[in-house]
């Protein structure tokens, strides 16, 4: 433990002096994020590559774990798939800060810089829900794939305002860490805690109003490290995962990527259009402060956190999702956010609804409608008589 936290101290001052440097370099090379008078609302060009700093303080605080006394195999091995898919993920992040990737192109190297991770070996195969295995065999690499994707994509999008991707991400790196110690997995325990250590360093720079931004070089890394971390902090065996921790602790980011990816189809925009209608967009439009909302949103992830944390010491999933569809419930119905996507989605429904009785009763009455549209004919009288012979004899 005193070698963790001198670990720790040494990623924190890191991060405060690194931070320093790429912020002066960031400035002096143009790399910054200018104001735009829609979107990007702050009053001056802020450096980015915040990211670089705290990849940099992180792999630091892990280099000196390893020379301590508590490096061990399962460490040295975790840490080395996280260096090459966070350095190549910080790579990716710091291009698209200067050059602007396109979102086809920035998918498709994220997928290149998590395949690391999978092929030396941490993809889940297994996972366990209300205490039930369920066998993933070979479906669990893409799966895998796609759970760090979505924590690199909801961290990305979440970093819209000063200190708030730091916040979450500090935060939920920390009550990993806590999971993962009552786990007895102590080598993803440091990794945690370190990382958090990096973004406290980087949260002095970064806090309301910041002075340096994570830019994507440092939101996908944050991403593709909780994602990580979720999945290796909460394992049972080699490759069977509890889901309900890493899912509950990450309920704020997925509520906020899955109301973007909702509200955009619904409105018929691209899903890679930019827009100011995230969760902390919502909450500066009715008023609140940017402390405010880095407050509440950082109790909110903290709570979450607890509520996977006490959900695996009590082995009680239940109150983990209870604890997560309360939280998007209440949100949902105090409007603080997600009822416009929730409005777009009844629409839809009831649409499709009307469209698909309108089809039915259109096939139904279409028989009536044939019969009503043929002429009438008398019906021909049976033996030799005429129906003229018949009115006569009437």
């Amino acid at each position: 433990m005193d070698s963790l936290a001198l670990t720790s101290a040494v990623a924190f001052t890191a991060s405060l002096a690194l931070t320093a440097a790429v912020r002066a370099a960031a400035r002096r090379w143009g790399i910054v994020d200018k104001p735009d008078g829609r979107r990007k609302l702050h009053g001056r060009p802020v450096p980015l590559w915040g990211g670089v700093a705290v990849y940099g303080a992180t792999v630091l605080g892990l280099l000196a774990t390893g020379f301590g006394a508590g490096a061990t195999e399962k460490y040295t091995e975790l840490c080395t798939a996280w260096m090459l898919a966070a350095g190549f993920v910080c790579l990716v992040g710091s291009i698209d800060d200067r050059f602007d990737l396109s979102a086809r192109v920035k998918l498709l190297l994220q997928i290149v810089s998590v395949l690391p991770i999978v092929l030396m070996g941490y993809y889940v195969d297994r996972i366990v829900a209300f205490g039930y295995p369920i066998e993933l065999g070979w479906l669990g690499v893409p799966l895998t794939i796609l759970w760090l994707l979505g924590c690199i994509n909801a961290l990305n999008l979440i970093d819209g305002m000063d200190g708030l991707a730091s916040i979450v991400g500090l935060s939920t790196a920390a009550m990993l860490g806590v999971i993962a110690v009552g786990e007895g997995h102590p080598h993803v325990a440091a990794m945690a805690f370190i990382l958090a250590a990096s973004l406290a360093g980087f949260l002095v720079y970064n806090l309301p109003p910041a002075s340096i931004f994570l830019g994507d070089s440092g939101s996908m890394v944050i991403g593709l490290s909780v994602g990580l971390l979720g999945i290796q902090g909460t394992l049972k065996t080699s490759a069977t995962l509890a889901i309900t921790a890493p899912v509950v602790v990450m309920t704020l980011p997925m509520f906020d990527i899955v109301a973007a990816l909702v509200r955009r189809r619904l409105t018929g925009r691209r899903f890679d259009a930019p827009d100011r209608r995230h969760i902390h967009h919502r909450l500066l439009e009715r008023g609140w402060t940017p402390w405010q909302v880095l407050c509440l949103l950082g109790a909110l992830c903290l709570t979450m956190g607890g509520a996977a944390t006490a959900a695996t010491i009590f082995r009680l999933d239940a109150l983990a999702w209870i604890a997560a569809i309360t939280l998007i419930v209440l949100m949902v119905r105090l409007r603080l956010f997600g009822h416009h996507e929730f409005a777009l989605v009844k629409l839809a429904v009831l649409r499709t609804l009307r469209t698909y009785s309108g089809y039915v009763g259109s096939l139904m009455r279409r028989p009536d409608a044939r019969r009503m549209d043929k002429p009438i004919v008398p019906e021909k009288p049976s033996g030799d008589e005429t129906y003229s012979d018949q009115r006569k004899a009437a």
